[in-house]
């Protein structure tokens, strides 16, 4: 096994508190014969073992760590990783229909993500190194979830950058490779997936406990599902007696997605669906003023890298100034953020900006992030990165 050298001047402090990144900058020497993705021991200035990762040069994220100093990276603790990831979310209550099985550095399998859909489960690779230990990740899957459909659809954008070949379709030898559609129970609702298509395969877990505590403010009020997707937060904000919801979003696959779950739930003669950009919606119906008593702001991500935030930041400042204005007296807007530059305390920030500037005085009534099954770890801030708010115009 190659030995990684660490620069004496290495954060050893962040390291040790369980942060799992190595950068490029903070490499000395690498030692003895290696290929990009395999597994290399990492040594501190003074030749002290710290722990064991992966390793790939073409990226400046170049280590990630998997093992400390007692452990090694083998099938038997990708396993162990699996199951104490499978048994936090029973313990939670959190292994329902749908939920996130493995969430990457929070359950110390960095570059992997494996969400579970009913009776499929799908496993996605972001990086060269998890991708060298796919066959032993599968095995633990099947241990884990057994009689489950396993489907791998690896992050093409995280392939480029990685430099690995993305795979996608059934991993079981009978399956069938064309997309399968399950559905699946949220709630009171039940949304379409379809495996191999869309983007997350039409439903974002990530909300899961979000959308329920939303759609508690929808009675009795007319609905703005901005960003709509595939319409999971209409769907729950009609099912618990929203008078009417207008769904927005660019895509018409997305749309037609939205209508397939309108259906499902039997609430879509209460619906109506535009397909255009929502940024231009927004300036649209407050030109006409058009009122709601709850809108949802739930854009895609508008920045991946630090250096766009200013843009960013300008563009989550611009719909939220229009969603407010767009609020009737007591009405609620949920607003999200999924760009993990973005910190809960710039979110807060922008959104206090747009308040100022809409005149609309807010109280906060309850500060959101991700679902329980997207865990958090304290010492791996890049573990957060799903931020909302949900303000009541007074």
């Amino acid at each position: 096994m190659a030995a990684l050298v660490l620069k004496r001047a290495a954060p050893l402090d962040r390291l040790r508190a369980g942060h799992p990144w190595i950068y490029r900058g903070e490499i000395a020497d690498l030692r003895g014969p290696w290929s990009p993705g395999d597994v290399v021991d990492v040594l501190d200035g003074a030749g002290h073992l710290v722990g064991r990762g992966t390793y790939n040069p073409r990226t400046s994220l170049a280590c990630r760590l998997f093992a400390g100093r007692g452990e090694a990276v083998d099938e038997a603790l990708v396993r162990r990783r699996v199951a104490a990831a499978l048994a936090y979310r029973r313990a939670a209550g959190l292994a329902g229909d749908a939920f996130r099985l493995v969430w990457s550095e929070a359950d110390g399998l960095p570059g992997l993500v494996v969400d579970a859909y009913g009776p499929v489960t799908i496993l996605q690779c972001f990086t060269l190194g998890m991708t060298r230990l796919v066959s032993w990740v599968v095995a633990a899957l099947r241990e884990a979830r057994p009689g489950s459909r396993l489907y791998r659809w690896d992050d093409a954008a995280a392939a480029r950058i990685e430099g690995f070949t993305p795979e996608r379709g059934w991993i079981d030898p009978a399956g069938d490779p064309s997309p399968a559609e399950v559905i699946v129970a949220e709630g009171d609702c039940r949304f379409a997936v379809t495996i191999g298509e869309g983007h997350k395969t039409g439903l974002y877990l990530d909300q899961r406990e979000n959308r329920p505590a939303v759609a508690a403010h929808a009675g009795g009020r007319r609905v703005l599902d901005a960003f709509c997707y595939t319409g999971a937060f209409a769907c729950h904000a009609l099912r618990a007696g929203a008078a009417g919801a207008l769904l927005v979003d660019s895509s018409a696959e997305a749309l037609a997605g939205a209508r397939r779950n309108l259906e499902l739930n039997g609430v879509a003669e209460r619906a109506e669906l535009r397909e255009g950009n929502a940024f231009d919606e927004l300036r649209q119906l407050e030109r006409r003023r058009e009122r709601f008593g709850l809108v949802v702001l739930d854009p895609p991500p508008f920045t991946r890298r630090k250096d766009a935030l200013d843009a960013a930041a300008r563009g989550y400042k611009e719909i939220n100034l229009r969603g407010l204005r767009l609020l009737e007296p007591g009405g609620v807007l949920a607003t999200f953020s999924c760009s993990h530059h973005v910190t809960p305390a710039l979110f807060e920030s922008i959104c206090r900006d747009a308040a100022g500037d809409a005149g609309v005085t807010v109280r906060v009534l309850e500060v959101l992030g991700q679902a329980r099954d997207h865990p958090v770890v304290l010492t791996v801030p890049e573990t957060r990165y799903l931020t909302g708010l949900l303000l009541q115009a007074v």
